[in-house]
């Protein structure tokens, strides 16, 4: 029976077509995910309305992906198109840079979800008291300083055993693979049930009321019938949206990882879960800024060379718009 090194090597002698297929995944990914995560970041930073504190928490999201997208992508592009075993210390790095990326990135989205909610759903004071700025650089941080120190413990468990060319996300042991995956498992989980629950929050709190507000970039919709259900479902769609992309990249992950950590998984489910998995690294910024009008002006007069102020409402006008109408309707 073969060990978990054997597997390696044989798959990276049989599966040419295999690593060929996931090289050219990898480098998609990279060149579509890296430029629009820096463009998202440039934007926010260049313009001065831009810098709220819900768009601190994408901004941080998209460093995050960085590290996936223009940092781990290209080194593993290398990685499997030769069969040629990586030093061990290099390969350490590589592998602690995705795992500090992937925790960072699902913690961004957990609090992109409460800072909407407590946006929409709560009074502007409540509002303005949680996310001063000392406190949003606070959450940040700690988004940061969890995965550093969720690295310590599998850094101590982890082998120093050369791997080949197999894309499998793991550390080398299988006790340094199990924390891993649980790791990522409980994540992944925790990160799911909040954005879960802040949105359909959200979505009940603004569908009692006449007003629509989206849940993506905070705008008030003028008063709207009650017959134009098109507009409604047009809201609705955006936030399952949301929910959806979620769901369909994390949730086969998940269960991967987490049906690992009791039996053995068959290669294949790894590598097509995970591929699934990557391309939230590609699709985060887009998910948050497709629909907002301030980055879309904002993208306009960058394309045109204008230095044009963007007209940026201020996320406070929504708050206590969205809370007077909902101090009415009470």
């Amino acid at each position: 029976m073969r060990n978990a090194s054997e597997e390696r090597l044989v798959w990276c002698e049989d599966g040419t077509g295999a690593r060929i297929y996931l090289a050219v995944l990898y480098s998609l990914m990279c060149a579509l995910g890296t430029p629009v995560n820096l463009l998202v970041i440039y934007l926010a930073l260049s313009f001065k309305k831009l810098r709220t504190s819900s768009n601190a928490f994408i901004v941080n999201g998209c460093v995050a992906d960085l590290l996936v997208c223009a940092f781990w992508m290209p080194h593993e592009v290398v990685l499997v198109s030769r069969i040629v075993p990586m030093a061990t210390g290099h390969h350490t790095f590589k592998e602690a840079l995705l795992f500090t990326g992937i925790v960072v990135s699902l913690l961004s989205h957990s609090l992109i979800a409460l800072n909407r909610y407590v946006l929409i759903t709560k009074v502007p004071a409540t509002y303005l008291s949680v996310y001063q700025r000392r406190n949003t650089g606070g959450m940040i941080s700690v988004a940061w300083l969890l995965p550093l120190l969720f690295l310590l413990p599998w850094l101590a468990v982890r082998q120093v055993t050369p791997v080949g060319c197999l894309p499998l996300r793991g550390p080398y042991s299988s006790r340094a693979s199990s924390y891993g995956a649980g790791v990522l498992s409980t994540t992944i989980l925790v990160q799911t049930t909040i954005v879960l629950y802040c949105y359909f929050r959200i979505f009940r709190k603004v569908k009692s009321s006449v007003k629509r507000v989206s849940v993506l970039n905070f705008q008030i919709v003028n008063n709207l019938p009650y017959g134009f259900h098109r507009k409604d479902k047009r809201l609705g769609f955006s936030m399952l949206a949301v929910c959806g992309v979620f769901l369909l990249t994390t949730g086969p992950f998940f269960w991967v990882c987490l049906l690992g950590l009791f039996r053995t998984m068959p290669p294949a489910a790894h590598t097509v879960t995970w591929l699934v998995f990557s391309t939230l690294f590609v699709l985060n910024p887009l998910l948050y800024t497709w629909k907002n009008e301030e980055f879309r002006k904002a993208l306009k007069s960058t394309v045109r060379g204008s230095s044009a102020v963007v007209s940026v409402e201020p996320p406070v006008v929504v708050v206590q718009a969205v809370s007077r109408h909902g101090s009415a309707t009470t």
